[in-house]
């Protein structure tokens, strides 16, 4: 298990770098612990959403932008950035404490205004694992690095427990949704061209990303990492609270 010093480092983030987030388990997290790293380098950065999203903390995003309250969104994201270096921006209002995602035309726009753009572009309402549905996710075709995550938190627990649309995984799994989840089960998830890797671009960059690392998990990570190694994905992460390694 080699450790390194941060998510955007150990996955090559450079500038002009757009990156979508998607699967269950920690995305909302990873995206802007992404983003702290980012700015602590220097980096311009614009963390948004195609789907929906919570009203990020102080902590998460020094500035929020609601797009369509705003007159001039370019000009006013534009002065966010020259004054904090990274800006959440999203379309509309749902409710107070939920926001509305971007379009994609958006995305395309916003990489005139950053050095990079993260982007949490599926949904999974706070489960661990997913299986996408047809419209699922929602993936900019300028996406250049792709992460597909999945929480280790999962393993042991009945797949319909912990699951964000648990028919659909057990079809892709062939496992019954009342079934405990195993690694082979997360495997299969993650390498299925109708599970974690859909929606990919040809050319994006793919990372496979196993969050809530832990001792009493260790194992697992490795024998799924083992088994992701010889695929679309260019290596295996695992994140725990404070730590990065990649995973062998």
């Amino acid at each position: 298990m080699g450790e390194n010093c941060g998510i955007s480092s150990t996955i090559d983030l450079r500038s002009g770098d757009v990156l979508s987030i998607v699967g269950a388990g920690g995305k909302t997290t990873t995206m802007y612990r992404i983003c702290k790293e980012l700015r602590a380098q220097g980096f311009r950065v614009i963390s948004t959403t195609t789907t929906a999203i919570q009203r990020p903390t102080a902590t998460q995003s020094p500035r929020l932008l609601i797009t369509n309250d705003t007159a001039n969104p370019t000009a006013a994201i534009a002065a966010e950035l020259d004054e904090h270096q990274h800006v959440t921006v999203v379309g509309r209002t749902r409710r107070a404490d939920k926001f509305e995602g971007v379009t994609t035309a958006a995305i395309a726009a916003f990489r005139e205004l950053a050095d990079v753009v993260v982007i949490e572009a599926d949904g999974a309402r706070h489960a661990a694992i997913k299986a996408p549905a047809e419209h699922e996710p929602a993936v900019p075709e300028c996406t250049t690095v792709f992460l597909s995550v999945a929480g280790l938190h999962a393993l042991g627990c009945p797949l319909g427990d912990v699951c964000h649309r648990a028919e659909l995984a057990a079809l892709l799994t062939c496992q019954s949704v009342a079934a405990v989840v195993t690694g082979e089960t997360v495997a299969r998830l993650l390498l299925s061209p109708e599970g974690g890797l859909r929606g990919i671009p040809p050319e994006a960059r793919a990372w496979a990303v196993l969050t809530h690392l832990g001792a009493e998990n260790g194992k697992e990570a490795h024998d799924i990492a083992r088994v992701l190694r010889p695929s679309r994905y260019q290596g295996i992460l695992g994140l725990s609270h404070d730590s990065v390694a990649l995973l062998t």
